[in-house]
């Protein structure tokens, strides 16, 4: 198997060099992320549950689609690729919402956050993603009360409550 390198990143976004995912977390460097919130028309979210399986925050919950942006790729072009993999969905519009920092004690990442709007079917990646379904903003906002929701969803979706008022 190939190994696959992810660019490292200072806090301005800058890429100073690259790692495998392994050295990234060990060393605990900054590398990028794009999510995408899938909206349907009625204004509900994609909330879906990640695989028990899964190293980073399994059998929570999510409220993105995304993931890790690979060496030379753009935020939109992971965001696109992610979108297709975790959900089967393709050749939809993406709107950019913000950028965001996300930094933790185990994860530190730059994001770009975009939204979709889609009332399609949804296929989801079995190997990531155990079940998903619509949820209003106030079943969602349930499911973080009870902490049931990974940390990270949980500051990206802060920030997009906090930014949706401007938006």
């Amino acid at each position: 198997m190939v190994e696959k390198f992810i660019d490292i990143v200072d806090e301005e976004d800058n890429v100073t060099g690259k790692a495998t995912y392994e050295e990234i977390m060990d060393k605990g460097l900054i590398f990028r992320a794009a999510n995408v919130f899938v909206f349907n028309s009625k204004g509900e979210l994609f909330v879906h549950k990640r695989s028990r399986n899964l190293s980073t925050f399994p059998g929570m919950y999510d409220v993105k689609m995304g993931g890790i942006v690979d060496s030379g790729e753009s935020y939109d072009e992971a965001a696109v690729r992610e979108l297709k993999e975790e959900s089967r969905i393709e050749n939809i519009e993406l709107e950019f919402l913000f950028t965001f920092k996300f930094r933790s004690s185990k994860y530190k990442n730059n994001r770009k956050v975009y939204k979709c709007v889609y009332d399609g079917d949804i296929t989801l990646q079995e190997e990531e993603i155990e079940e998903g379904r619509f949820m209003t903003i106030e079943e969602t906002k349930k499911l973080i009360e009870e902490g049931k929701v990974s940390e990270s969803a949980v500051e990206v979706f802060k920030e997009y409550l906090r930014k949706r008022k401007t938006l």
